[in-house]
């Protein structure tokens, strides 16, 4: 993407404003990203408790039961250790003043995925923006912008090693935003919010279609999927807890029922492409989830004050959806020993 007219007056405000959205989140850039740049949809892991109320046509309160991030929850769904593991300062090193949570050590070899799927959501960004009306700019602006914005945000993180660089990493990103683009996603429909934070969760897009209501867009981003595996993960989005999540609390946020979400996954390697995971989100099947979800939010409660005991999910340990558990060597060879683990893991601020 490149143009040869000059950047409109105000383009330090239009890329602020879609970097802003993006990384709202992020810690100083002087952490390491590769430990600490969290997703594009990542949301606030601190729970708290939701007001009570009743149902209604746009969605069902929790009632008096407490609500968990959906970046908890599904920790929690793996095993409950697991989220204790990566968010709780309960398993703490002697002499810490402040919380901390494990992470494991660095093998020495950086992965850029995470910066990748900043990247490419700060440049479609730049044309969500346009296309909501924040800003009038010509195509040429558009695409001059959009490579800017990935520029810098590649930049900004970037961690120097031999195996990628800079304008290899800019390249990969700027080619996913390219088939966002000519995935025409959002015709006729007219978005709403990006990145919206709310309570529990924040969602990457909220949109409305101008036939079919209210819906939920996500973004996933990945360098390579084997093939063989395309059509079952994409159809796992179906009954996925954090989506699910964003089409209650999107309702409640609204006042009316969000009719659909979306998964939409990026793929930059070998070929750049876009695959979409469409659901028609039914009323009663969000009454069931949230059934569910609210029960895992109590045990979760009941967990933190120390009502329910911490238990493994023992057949999670090797087989979960990401294969050997993160937390493997500290439950099974350190015997959750916080003055062992520091052996094969790290305390980080939390």
């Amino acid at each position: 993407m490149t143009g040869s007219k000059p950047l409109p007056t105000n383009w330090e405000n239009v890329l602020s404003d879609a970097h802003e959205e993006v990384t709202r989140s992020l810690p100083s850039t002087s952490v390491s990203p590769e430990r600490d740049v969290p997703s594009p949809s990542s949301v606030s892991s601190v729970p708290s408790a939701s007001t009570s109320g009743s149902k209604s046509s746009a969605g069902m309160e929790s009632g008096s039961s407490p609500v968990y991030s959906p970046s908890q929850t599904a920790d929690w769904l793996a095993c409950p250790i697991l989220r204790q593991f990566k968010r709780s300062s309960t398993l703490s090193v002697l002499g810490e003043t402040s919380p901390h949570v494990w992470e494991p050590r660095s093998s020495g070899e950086w992965d850029p995925a995470r910066l990748l799927g900043i990247a490419v959501q700060v440049g479609y960004n730049v044309w969500l923006n346009r296309h909501r009306g924040r800003w009038n700019g010509t195509e040429s602006e558009v695409e001059q912008l959009i490579e800017s914005a990935v520029t810098a945000t590649i930049t900004t993180w970037f961690v120097d090693q031999p195996r990628y660089t800079p304008q290899g990493l800019t390249k990969l990103a700027l080619r996913g935003v390219e088939v966002l683009l000519d995935a025409n996603l959002f015709e006729r429909q007219s978005v709403l919010e990006i990145d919206l934070p709310l309570s529990h969760s924040r969602p990457d897009v909220i949109s409305r279609h101008e036939s079919q209501g209210l819906g939920v867009t996500d973004f996933k981003v990945s360098q390579r999927i084997d093939e063989r595996y395309r059509a079952k993960r994409m159809s796992e989005y179906e009954t996925d807890d954090q989506l699910w999540h964003y089409a209650w609390e999107v309702a409640l946020h609204y006042g009316e029922p969000v009719k659909w979400f979306r998964v939409v996954q990026v793929i930059l390697t070998p070929k750049a492409q876009v695959l979409v995971e469409s659901v028609t989100v039914d009323q009663s099947r969000l009454e069931f989830w949230l059934e569910g979800a609210e029960q895992h939010w109590r045990d979760m409660r009941a967990e933190d004050t120390g009502d329910r005991p911490i238990v493994p999910r023992w057949q999670n340990c090797r087989s979960g959806r990401y294969g050997v558990c993160v937390a493997y060597d500290f439950c099974h060879l350190l015997n959750r020993d916080p003055v062992r683990a520091v052996t094969y893991y790290e305390r980080v601020p939390k």
